[in-house]
């Protein structure tokens, strides 16, 4: 029998040819629903063959894909507590409405985020965010809008922090001013943009450190990041859900803000609303 975990661990040490690694992605960010779909059902969802899952299953160096199924089974046998049986029974009873449960798919992908939270690796960050002379992040398309959450939330803290939301070449024009004590930050999610990869890869090449803002440990950022922090993203339609990674960016500058070395800029900047009436 697998050890806890040991499958999942073999997936993400693995690497995987051409459309295998779709598979290797949907059981990665699905594993529960995995464990109990058939080949062909999981098939479907990684947008796949059924030959391509059971190719999938024997180059983990399993008989076939029933064996791979039970690993992932007594995996999830072993995390749901009662309350997580519960729950899974009553979403399944929810309201239908297509609204209602891209509410509750919100829900869902902040859950599994804070399971995936690594309080280790988003302290490493909060330091290097710190410490930084100039703090670039990069978002595209609809990760614009994540990066120009994130430069607001960092503003506070970090006065050398600017947002790169187009693909025009402008990222080079911020690059060219980072140093070693620089941070480059990376955010996308599925569909990646294929532009971003690149310029974190381009920072890292430059002797900058890179984070990964991003869904998956098989994500395109994750290869050219130093640091990566991951947050669930799952949608019912082609509209991105980003409650979890917005609350994880928002984690990241909770944390930042908390440092006793901001808390004097941040009075004073509060003092400066209130003179000048900023805020109703």
């Amino acid at each position: 029998m697998e050890e806890k975990g040991q499958v999942l661990d073999r997936i993400r040490s693995a690497t995987f040819p051409g459309k295998r690694s779709r598979v290797a992605k949907y059981i990665l960010d699905h594993h529960i629903e995995a464990a109990f779909l058939t080949a062909a059902e999981l098939a479907r969802r990684a947008g796949v063959s059924e030959p391509t899952v059971i190719r999938f299953a024997t180059d983990l160096g399993f008989p076939g894909y029933p064996a791979l199924q039970r690993a992932l089974q007594d995996l999830v046998q072993q995390e749901l507590t009662t309350v997580d049986r519960i729950r899974i029974q009553a979403l399944r009873r929810q309201n239908k409405d297509p609204a209602v449960q891209s509410l509750w798919q919100d829900l869902r992908n902040l859950e599994e985020t804070i399971k995936l939270a690594d309080p280790k690796a988003i302290g490493q960050v909060v330091e290097r965010l710190a410490a930084a002379d100039r703090v670039i992040v990069v978002g595209l398309r609809m990760s614009a809008a994540l990066a120009s959450y994130m430069r607001l939330s960092l503003k506070k803290s970090i006065p050398t922090v600017v947002a790169v939301t187009k693909g025009d070449g402008s990222f080079f024009d911020e690059l060219v001013w980072a140093t070693r004590s620089s941070v480059v930050v990376g955010i996308s999610f599925p569909r990646y943009s294929r532009a971003t990869p690149g310029y974190l890869a381009a920072a890292r090449a430059k002797g900058v450190t890179t984070v990964a803002i991003t869904d998956s440990e098989l994500s395109p950022l994750v290869s050219h990041a130093d640091h990566v922090l991951l947050a669930r993203c799952r949608a019912l339609s082609y509209v991105d859900s980003f409650a979890a990674p917005i609350a994880l960016i928002g984690a990241v500058a909770t944390a930042l803000s908390l440092r006793a070395e901001h808390t004097q800029r941040l009075e004073e900047l509060e003092a400066l609303w209130k003179r000048h009436q900023v805020f109703h």
